[in-house]
């Protein structure tokens, strides 16, 4: 049995061996020759017969190439495979509560071609998005936990009531790093900090409400609850002209009366899927170690902002980037857009 499993394995690396020979040699012969497109549309459908692998390789590597008639509708026939998806209908779980719905996607195979015709290889693909029977606003006042776990990407939310010295640092990195994030900004702390306020907006990052004082949202009584979040809302109008529509209660702490309120001031209440607890300030490896082994496609990752988090969050984005995340705001991440490709190449690429 040993012999005969050894044997299977030396055939399985002869095959991939002579795949990765074929490719390698029509390359050298092509870039030889420069046989037509007819010719290289034949050569390169013996192959498929031959190993399937081979269809896939010709597909990407003629992304960027003039494409015949049958090339771009055997490359657009196969993105469609790849990403055409049903709507998916928000729900409310047991425990992750308000799961926000998802479009469907659907390539539009005719416009495509006609743009591809008039444009190249690098027209925009034209897909059709299919809204869900249910959306997030046909659930009343229910607090969000994360997002759609079919969206591969992520939110980072930093909480700021304190910790001012930092932002900077972690506005630099967001940029480096093509990131963007929401910051829930404490009304009181927001009111004296406008300079930096105006700094966190105009780096695109998305404003949030995090209270105005800091409070135990679920010991205040309905007018306070309310004066909370409409002072803080003031502050961030005041400074930036922006009207946030994102509501953190302080500590994670609500009731349904907290949820309700903020709905009724047509705002949804946001929590976290991954907490970073980075205020009791660990180290840097502690704080990437416990984000990176929670990811998970739709996840709110709290954070504020201290020195660890700032020595933490270069390694941490990279992970996340290198494992396919987008890391967007809370707004884009609720959003029941769909992520698509924007052309043949991206799309067969990914």
């Amino acid at each position: 049995m040993t012999r005969k499993r050894s044997r299977w394995y030396v055939m399985s690396i002869s095959r991939e061996a002579a795949i990765i020979a074929l490719c390698v040699g029509s390359v050298l012969l092509l870039s030889q020759f420069q046989p037509s497109a007819r010719a290289l549309e034949t050569v390169w459908g013996n192959l498929s017969h031959v190993a399937p692998e081979i269809s896939a390789v010709h597909l990407v590597a003629n992304a960027s190439a003039p494409l015949s008639g049958e090339t771009v509708y055997a490359q657009l026939q196969e993105v469609a495979k790849r990403y055409n998806a049903p709507p998916i209908d928000a729900r409310v779980d047991s425990v992750w509560k308000l799961i926000p719905g998802l479009n469907g996607v659907r390539l539009n195979i005719p416009e495509t071609a006609k743009r591809i015709a008039t444009g190249g290889s690098q027209a925009p693909l034209v897909f059709e998005q299919i809204p869900p029977a249910i959306t997030g606003r046909d659930f009343v006042a229910q607090p969000i936990y994360r997002g759609n776990p079919q969206k591969r990407q992520m939110a980072l939310m930093v909480n700021v009531a304190w910790g001012t010295e930092y932002v900077p640092k972690i506005l630099n990195i967001f940029a480096r790093l093509h990131v963007r994030a929401t910051f829930f900004l404490d009304g009181s702390w927001a009111a004296k900090s406008g300079a930096m306020v105006k700094m966190i907006a105009a780096a695109g990052m998305e404003l949030g409400n995090h209270a105005y004082t800091h409070p135990q949202m679920s010991t205040l009584t309905r007018v306070q609850m309310v004066s909370q979040i409409e002072r803080t809302n003031a502050a961030i109008l005041r400074t930036t002209g922006v009207k946030a529509d994102l509501f953190a209660p302080p500590s994670g702490d609500f009731n349904n009366m907290v949820v309700r309120v903020a709905a009724g001031l047509g705002m949804k209440t946001i929590l976290w899927t991954i907490d970073t607890i980075d205020w009791r300030k660990p180290s840097p490896s502690l704080i990437v170690s416990r984000v990176a082994a929670k990811r998970t496609p739709g996840a709110l990752v709290l954070m504020h902002p201290t020195a660890t988090t700032v020595a933490a969050l270069p390694e941490l984005i990279g992970i996340l980037q290198r494992d396919g995340y987008s890391l967007v705001t809370v707004s884009q991440l609720l959003s029941p857009v769909r992520p698509v490709p924007a052309t043949i190449k991206d799309a067969l690429h990914s």
